[in-house]
């Protein structure tokens, strides 16, 4: 696995004016489990012949919840395609959610403009939306899938948005947790779903508060099976695959708690059916789908996690280069390969040392060294990748 995404450089002057570099290049990959492969399996055979999944009365919601897992996973194929079409032509659906629905799904494949209309024009004078266009009052659920509809589109007018999310800030209950509608009692599926949601916008101090209450709201609610859910508000709780899944989605960025997200993932993978789906429900699978696609490795290193035995070494002398490797992210890596160049190796760099770190614990960090000769008192440009051949399976 190369990991894109940044370049890091940490300057040494050396006593005879040699003057390192030291780089990372950063990327990520996605590496599909067992678990993954059957998921993405069933939901394949139980698509309808229409390319719709699910039955008539929640087609549009599991279409649109499966086409977002694809999506996710790169598994953009005839199913997805299928999916695509059947769901742009349900245009004559009136409720907020399946509108916001559409947009999210359809966004990036076909032209939602009309659709993003019709959405604005619903739009309630507190910033809110309601459940149809001819309801007379907003509410938490409706609100947070349309402004994820338009943060899907980045539409630009920041005032809808911000109206919106400050409706949104305005229905937290006292516990942190959100309900379905104003005043009602907070439950561990709509405040995963806003928590999600509100992770997506610049975190000032209001929304960066909210989420933290949130986050502590559904720590303090999984259950003992390691799963999220209600079951019916009074113990004893009883998990569902959707909760859990949509709880683990807000919590990745939030928390650290390998033993949290831990618990999270092992409840969903155990309740994995034979035929590869979750509950025999498209929707509980196209979550858990989701979820699983964020059990990953994150690893990174910055220039105070690269250090030389010697920071002023002259020519000939031997030093060490010592890398710290982080592994931000909820499932271990296991043999990590890194690899030091003196130079650019896609210009020719030569490769020194190429060493592999067995394993690296989620939320861990673990460290490689390798001696270095300077050959001569000019100026050198080192070079670290991490897996660059991409071979690693970093997932759970």
């Amino acid at each position: 696995m190369v990991i894109l995404g940044q370049i890091i450089m940490r300057k040494i002057m050396l006593l005879s004016f040699i003057l390192l570099f030291v780089s990372l290049w950063l990327g990520q990959s996605h590496a599909q489990s067992t678990s993954i492969d059957n998921g993405l399996g069933w939901l394949s055979s139980s698509q309808n012949l229409d390319g719709s999944w699910g039955g008539t009365d929640d087609s549009i919601v599991y279409t649109a919840e499966v086409l977002n897992a694809l999506k996710a996973l790169n598994a953009t194929s005839q199913n997805y395609i299928a999916g695509i079409n059947w769901l742009f032509l349900q245009q004559d659906k009136i409720t907020i959610d399946e509108l916001s629905r559409q947009i999210i799904a359809l966004n990036g494949n076909i032209n939602t403009d009309q659709l993003i209309v019709s959405l604005l024009s619903y739009k309630k004078s507190d910033g809110g939306w309601g459940f149809s266009p001819n309801s007379l009052v907003s509410n938490p659920w409706d609100t947070a899938l349309a402004l994820q509809a338009l943060k899907a589109i980045n539409y630009p007018d920041q005032n809808v948005i911000q109206s919106a999310i400050n409706y949104l800030l305005s229905t937290q209950n006292t516990d942190g947790g959100f309900g379905f509608y104003q005043g009602d009692e907070s439950n561990v599926y709509m405040t995963a779903m806003v928590s999600s949601i509100l992770q997506q916008f610049p975190q000032t101090t209001s929304i960066a508060t909210a989420i933290n209450e949130a986050t502590t709201y559904l720590i303090a609610h999984q259950n003992t099976d390691g799963g999220f859910g209600e079951g019916g508000g009074t113990p004893p709780l009883q998990s569902t695959v959707f909760e859990t899944a949509y709880a683990y989605l807000a919590l990745i960025s939030e928390t650290t708690d390998a033993t949290v997200l831990g618990n999270a993932i092992n409840y969903i993978t155990t309740t994995q059916l034979p035929n590869g789906s979750w509950n025999d429900d498209p929707y509980s699978t196209a979550l858990a789908l989701r979820a699983l696609a964020n059990v990953k490795p994150n690893l990174s290193i910055t220039s105070n996690d690269i250090t030389f035995s010697n920071p002023t070494p002259t020519a000939g002398e031997t030093i060490t280069i010592t890398a710290n490797v982080k592994n931000a992210g909820p499932s271990q890596a296991y043999g990590v390969s890194v690899q030091f160049y003196d130079g650019d190796p896609s210009s020719g760099g030569a490769l020194i040392e190429e060493t592999t770190i067995a394993s690296i614990s989620a939320y861990g960090t673990e460290q490689t060294s390798i001696s270095h000769t300077i050959p001569t008192a000019s100026s050198k440009t080192i070079f670290i990748k991490i897996d660059p051949l991409n071979l690693k399976d970093f997932s759970a």
